[in-house]
């Protein structure tokens, strides 16, 4: 009498697998790439709409708010290089520069959304009328004097002021590029979302019940980002499950972003003689 071959058994499928992610060097190529092309903005505009994978995702890079002070950095050796040729030219760099510093300090000092913006842009501009009502009908020179005081201030392009300015300040902005590197890249897949931390891990954030909205809380951050923004993930409740802070190009990204967020994908590991089976869904 034989023995009957033990039947081995089947192999169980598993649901919502995380696909394999890159290693260490390839982030630093990735985050390389990433400043060679503009911090992502030149990859981002000349993406061509590709047929979608069964693996698609999506890596956006959230910077610190030191990163904003890219323009003052600019105008200071721009300026300094200007003036230095063209000597003639330091009084109007010098209302450039000064123009710059107060945009640069208000960014990175106040939020100032659309409405308020709108609503601070309109209380000028009442005020404005105001005055000039004043002075054409009743003779009070009120705007006439500011804009001589303001004539009579003469701001000066100081090259060597500049230029220490500029590289004292290049230490935080390659801070904010640390910080990116090593906090601040998210990668977007139909199925979940990946932080990486250098020295510490990932975290993993399953995307199931989750809606996702992007914010601009801060205009003129939002204008030295090239459309940075905010991005939220809220529950069925509303309640913010999740906030990613100051992702650059977020208005470019989210055309791209929006379509893997309305994605989900199921990946069935079968036998070994049979292939991987990939369902992406569509909502």
């Amino acid at each position: 009498m034989t023995t009957p071959a033990p039947v081995e058994p089947k192999p169980e499928a598993t649901s919502a697998t995380v696909p394999p992610t890159s290693g260490t060097f390839s982030r630093i190529g990735g985050f390389l790439w990433w400043l060679i092309t503009g911090f992502g903005l030149l990859a981002t505009l000349t993406r061509r709409k590709s047929a979608r994978t069964k693996a698609e995702e999506i890596v956006v890079y959230c910077v610190h708010c030191s990163f904003f002070l890219w323009a003052l950095i600019l105008t200071g050796f721009v300026g300094a290089e200007c003036v230095k040729h063209y000597p003639n030219t330091a009084h109007v760099w010098g209302w450039i520069y000064v123009w710059v510093l107060m945009y640069t300090l208000v960014s990175l000092l106040f939020d100032i959304g659309t409405r308020t913006f709108l609503l601070l842009a309109g209380l000028f501009a009442f005020l404005w009328l105001g005055f000039s009502y004043m002075e054409q009908l009743h003779h009070v020179p009120i705007l006439s004097r500011l804009h001589a005081y303001t004539k009579s201030l003469h701001p000066m392009f100081d090259t060597g002021f500049a230029r220490v300015m500029s590289w004292l300040l290049l230490g935080p902005w390659i801070y904010a590029l640390f910080q990116s590197f090593s906090r601040g890249r998210k990668t977007f897949s139909p199925n979940s979302i990946e932080e990486w931390y250098l020295g510490e891990g990932r975290d993993i954030i399953d995307r199931s019940g989750l809606k996702f909205r992007s914010r601009y809380r801060d205009l003129f951050e939002s204008i030295l980002g090239l459309g940075a923004g905010d991005l939220e993930a809220v529950d069925n409740n509303g309640n913010i499950v999740k906030r990613w802070e100051n992702i650059l190009f977020l208005t470019f990204a989210w055309r791209r972003l929006d379509e893997i967020l309305h994605q989900r994908s199921a990946v069935v590991d079968n036998a070994a003689s049979d292939p991987v089976e990939v369902e992406e869904v569509r909502r």
